[in-house]
């Protein structure tokens, strides 16, 4: 793994991300990358490395085989008599620098009059786009909030549920987890870079659905592509009803199976008619519950009844990380007991230590 650490580019902007330099006296890295949930990494060194000074805590790197960027956000120290101390130096990927601007912060510099941060209606992946450079681009972000050199995209396409949504006031990345989760998205920096499809003059954060490789990425018990793999054959979880509950209204999505068979779930709309002050009447009252039935049927689509529960790839399987899949794309386990699983990479972890190199991939049932 050959990391390195970016300088600090034009004007003193250190997300201009324009020089690098390599990350040398490590005696382990971790490189983790992941979906949704924030990617990490990890350094090991004696801390005569120098790297306590070379990788200073808000510093940005990333390493040779990914665009993704990481920040330093800490430095921990172990010092014993006898011994050089070591350092451990850990960050998380990019996005979550999101955690330092707050919804809404252009409302209030605009006004000290409270107003709700709405996003117009549209689809998860459009809104997610919008919620990152209302915080971070200026206009319509104040000036001193943006980011240079960072903007957020979106090369979704499709069709989903298109409604308004009220974001809570809490920090932007907390909130944009939540709109993601909604459409089962991912979101990933990607440092300017000029392959086909990149950005040759920005950081790019991504807001992006992994590509359905279930039919051309299979890994197979049988081929040896899985170490170990459990099963789980159950309907516990599985609902055929649901309940959708707002502020002021409610409506019951029904499927079918009643008596006996009916499982209900109990499904959140708050967000629907929580920005009322009364309860609604007429059209107002028909197009909620509209959405409300919408949501309610999203919610039993989603669900998935499991088989495979858990896999561990062989490390000798023939897919190779990158070349044959990423994280956030769908795969196939064709595992024991006549069982097939269409799964989702949430994670890939690649380690370096003194025993050599190693990757292993994360899989999770679609949506959860």
């Amino acid at each position: 793994m050959e990391l390195f650490k970016f300088n600090v580019g034009v004007g003193g902007d250190p997300t201009v991300l324009e020089l690098g330099q390599k990350i040398n006296g490590a005696k382990s890295v971790m490189w983790v990358e992941r979906y949704r949930e924030a990617g990490e990494f990890e350094i090991e060194a004696n801390l005569s490395s120098g790297l306590r000074d070379f990788l200073p805590m808000g510093g940005l790197i990333s390493h040779a085989d990914t665009l993704e960027v990481m920040i330093v956000e800490n430095h921990e120290i172990n010092e014993e008599v006898d011994g050089d101390p070591t350092i451990k130096i850990t960050g998380r990927s990019f996005e979550t620098y999101l955690e330092n601007r707050v919804v809404g912060t252009n409302l209030s510099r605009a006004s000290s009059t409270f107003a709700e941060y709405t996003l117009a209606a549209g689809y998860t992946w459009a809104q997610a786009v919008t919620l990152i450079n209302d915080h971070i681009t200026a206009p319509p972000a104040n000036a001193n909030d943006a980011l240079g050199n960072i903007t957020a995209s979106t090369a979704v396409t499709g069709t989903g549920v298109s409604e308004v949504r009220i974001i809570k006031r809490d920090n932007v990345y907390s909130r944009l987890l939540e709109i993601l989760a909604i459409d089962d998205l991912g979101i990933q920096s990607r440092r300017r870079n000029t392959f086909p499809g990149g950005d040759n003059t920005k950081t790019v954060l991504s807001v992006y659905k992994g590509a359905n490789l279930a039919n051309k990425v299979i890994f197979s018990w049988k081929s040896g592509d899985l170490d170990a793999a459990d099963y789980l054959f159950s309907d516990k979880k599985l609902k055929n009803s649901a309940l959708v509950l707002g502020r002021y209204i409610n409506t019951v999505v029904d499927t079918g199976p009643i008596k006996y068979d009916r499982r209900m779930m109990l499904v959140d709309a708050n967000d629907i008619d929580g920005h009322l002050s009364a309860p609604p009447t007429g059209g107002t009252l028909t197009t909620l519950l509209a959405r409300m039935v919408t949501r309610g049927q999203q919610a039993l689509k989603s669900q998935n009844r499991i088989t495979i529960s858990r896999a561990d790839i062989s490390n000798v399987t023939k897919y190779q990380y990158r070349r044959d899949f990423n994280v956030g794309d769908l795969i196939t386990l064709d595992g024991n007991f006549g069982q097939m699983a269409v799964m989702r990479v949430v994670e890939y972890v690649e380690i370096e230590d003194e025993n050599g190199e190693s990757g292993h991939p994360t899989l999770s049932i679609p949506g959860e």
